[in-house]
């Protein structure tokens, strides 16, 4: 009779065969496996296509972003999708992948809200029904809710908040008297979600709004750089269910200025040249600062429970996530001192430029979902016509070895920075994103102050001069 203990071994063995086999996967593999598994059901699931260039990104609904549509009962055919996903995620996972593995586990709880393995991956816990995030439970704790224009607040305020009163303590005042409080960024609203604290002296609902953005772009950046900030062990432990998912208790301070000349006067004696600047992200200070344009539409907060953010104008829009990034990868993990320096500084630059390219749209039945790094987006298509047409390009070779001073003094400035955009672009994307972990490895070592004018060779695997090469032809493709 062969015992329980022994059955217990051997599958326990199995598991570690199957473990093992899967561990050697490979970006290319695992993105065929993902592909196929897209061509089976996209039809029937109404999944947007993959751009030919680039990523497509989803974010999970949560309390800053419903997704209407997707809260109810979920199709047995999208059921079938998340499992496999998901179970395409774990291989992913186990293979060293984190990246992807996070960003497929994301479009599980796209695709099934209540998938509950992936919904704790990516850090939220089921309550009365919701699923909330660490924070999110202590504000319900606290009989709060978030409320798309006005932040957290109390559960029984909702609806004086709406006829035009705030509460100032203990007491109620109305929304005009409650804005001559907050005319200076010293006395500005303080907004605060799970990962960031805004400060404004605009208005309580453009900080919200503001907030809403910035929490969305840190799901994305959280998928698309998950080995950032989260060791392949790490990754495999979350999967498997070993670990729970690293909680932020200092948020990113984020400052949004009521105006451009407010902005300007708050930060000259900190940056002489401010005013050629939509934004800026001081790492000294720990604060990405921003200003409401003209025709900025920010402070016109979501109504009721829409998904859909009023556009800003392509520029603000950019530079926003351009200095948010800096700041996610800045205050994730400890930095150096001077990142970037002596070498490598276009990648600080590059990484920043790449996030230029995130764009949103919306599917057939109504739902958000994002493209990154494709050919129409951001600074890539100067990065195609500066390379491809005008032949202008800067060796990785000397490219790696230009700190702070030599990008941002060169002549050449504009072109480098298009340069950097399609470089982080490329290790991004290219080859079945066979560069993207050895990439997130580089910028650990950039970030870290362990670098130097070699470490993006010794990351990949690859001489600079065939860096170059493979560069040019991505370059050439996507110009076809």
């Amino acid at each position: 009779m062969i015992s329980s203990r022994f059955l217990a071994l051997m599958f326990l063995a199995g598991c570690l065969l199957t473990s093992s086999s899967r561990a050697e996967e490979t970006a290319g593999e695992l993105q065929q496996a993902h592909r196929n598994l897209v061509e089976q059901y996209a039809a029937q699931t109404g999944r947007p296509a993959d751009p030919a260039h680039g990523e497509l990104l989803f974010v999970v609904a949560n309390q800053y972003r419903p997704v209407p549509g997707k809260s109810g009962e979920v199709s047995p055919v999208d059921r079938r999708y998340a499992t496999e996903l998901f179970e395409l995620a774990q291989r992913a996972a186990e293979s060293g992948h984190a990246s992807v593995a996070l960003q497929w586990a994301t479009e599980v709880v796209h695709c099934e809200p209540n998938h509950a393995a992936a919904r704790r991956i990516l850090g939220y816990e089921q309550r009365a029904g919701q699923w909330l995030t660490p924070f999110a439970m202590k504000m319900a704790d606290r009989k709060k809710a978030w409320h798309p224009q006005f932040g957290w607040i109390g559960v029984h305020d909702f609806s004086r908040y709406e006829r035009g009163q705030r509460r100032v303590g203990n007491q109620w005042v109305t929304a005009e008297v409650d804005s001559r409080r907050h005319q200076t960024i010293e006395t500005g609203w303080r907004i605060r979600t799970d990962h960031f604290l805004v400060t404004t002296n605009h208005s309580l609902e453009a900080g919200a709004e503001l907030a809403i953005r910035l929490e969305g772009l840190h799901q994305l950046w959280q998928q698309l750089f998950a080995a950032f900030y989260l060791s392949k062990r790490e990754v495999r432990q979350l999967f498997r269910g070993n670990r729970n998912p690293p909680q932020r208790s200092k948020p990113f301070h984020v400052i949004y200025h009521r105006d451009r000349q407010q902005y300007v006067d708050a930060l000259r004696q900190r940056q002489p040249q401010i005013e050629k600047t939509l934004g800026i992200y001081f790492d000294t200070l720990g604060q990405a600062h921003f200003y409401a344009g003209k025709n900025d539409r920010l402070s016109q907060a979501s109504r009721g429970q829409s998904n859909h953010l009023p556009a800003l104008p392509d520029q603000a829009l950019a530079t926003l996530y351009h200095e948010a990034v800096h700041q996610l990868f800045h205050e994730s993990r400890k930095a150096a001192r001077h990142v970037g320096q002596v070498a490598n500084f276009w990648v600080i630059e590059g990484v920043a430029t790449y996030f230029e390219s995130l764009a949103q749209h919306v599917d057939s039945a109504g739902q958000p979902y994002y493209t990154i790094g494709t050919t129409t987006a951001g600074r890539l298509p100067a990065a195609v016509e500066r390379a491809v047409k005008d032949q202008f390009y800067l060796p990785l070779a000397d490219f790696t070895r230009f700190g702070m001073f030599d990008l941002q003094r060169n002549p050449d400035i504009r072109q480098l920075y298009s340069q950097a955009a399609g470089l982080a672009t490329f290790l991004m994307h290219t080859r079945e994103g066979v560069y993207r972990e050895p990439f997130v490895q580089y910028l650990l070592d950039v970030y870290a102050g362990r670098d130097n004018g070699a470490s993006l060779a010794e990351a990949t695997g690859q001489t600079s001069a065939e860096l170059d090469r493979q560069y040019l032809e991505f370059l050439q493709s996507m110009d076809r």
